[in-house]
């Protein structure tokens, strides 16, 4: 998408568009940070809770930094530019070691053009244990006991 394209599209599309050039391009993906975030943008996951698009930065970059495979599948975006999610799948792998597949859901809210609050949803330790068969039916029989 080109970067005169990337300011006209709604702020949803824009951001899925962010995310489908991080595929390919990674690390100069930052550089549409600033169209599409605010400076004291709120993000959160199950293991960050930080402001600021400097701190935003940081976390992408140490994603490119840790995993050698780095990519968002499946795409789908709902909503309006005030509030809008992401559903999508994140494949990761490390140097070595196999591919984890998690599912994710991003929940955003925007303002005057760019997001405010990102929040990620996905289970960390399901992911980890994906890849492991046995690990992961005693890991689903344990939650399968505990919560439903």
């Amino acid at each position: 998408m080109a970067a005169t394209a990337i300011t006209t599209y709604a702020l949803p599309d824009r951001v899925k568009a962010f995310y489908e050039r991080v595929n390919t391009d990674r690390e100069a993906a930052m550089d549409e940070l600033a169209a599409l975030y605010d400076s004291d943008v709120h993000f959160v996951n199950p293991v960050v809770d930080q402001r600021g698009l400097a701190a935003f930065r940081v976390v992408w970059k140490k994603a490119f930094r840790m995993y050698r495979v780095f990519e968002f599948t499946n795409i789908v975006v709902t909503g309006t530019d005030d509030v809008f999610a992401l559903s999508y799948s994140m494949n990761i792998r490390f140097a070595i070691g196999p591919t984890f597949r998690t599912d994710m859901m991003t929940d955003c809210r925007g303002r005057d053009g760019k997001v405010f609050y990102c929040r990620d949803y996905f289970d960390p330790l399901g992911t980890l244990v994906g890849p492991a068969a046995p690990v992961r039916w005693l890991y689903r029989f344990v939650f399968r006991f505990l919560v439903a």
